[in-house]
């Protein structure tokens, strides 16, 4: 089940991330998705605690707006 999920786009480039949290039997999955020329998928981690998840998604969408990307959706 997804808990959270960002959208992130770059002002000059054809590029885009999407970060998500979900539920798992094992704990919170935080994944990374970018899309370009070609789409890229990674796991950032597996965590115990929503809030460790929520504070690892939290801290990759702030690298990706210092770099230069934009919020333009965020769903629960």
């Amino acid at each position: 089940m997804r808990l959270r999920q960002e959208e992130f786009v770059h002002p000059t480039q054809a590029s885009g991330v999407r970060l998500q949290v979900f539920r798992q039997p094992e704990g919170f999955l935080v994944t990374e998705e970018n899309r370009g020329s070609t789409t890229v998928y990674r796991t950032l981690g597996l965590f115990e605690t929503a809030a460790a998840a929520e504070a690892c998604a939290r801290a990759r969408g702030e690298e990706l707006l210092a770099r230069r990307y934009q919020m333009v959706a965020t769903a629960a």
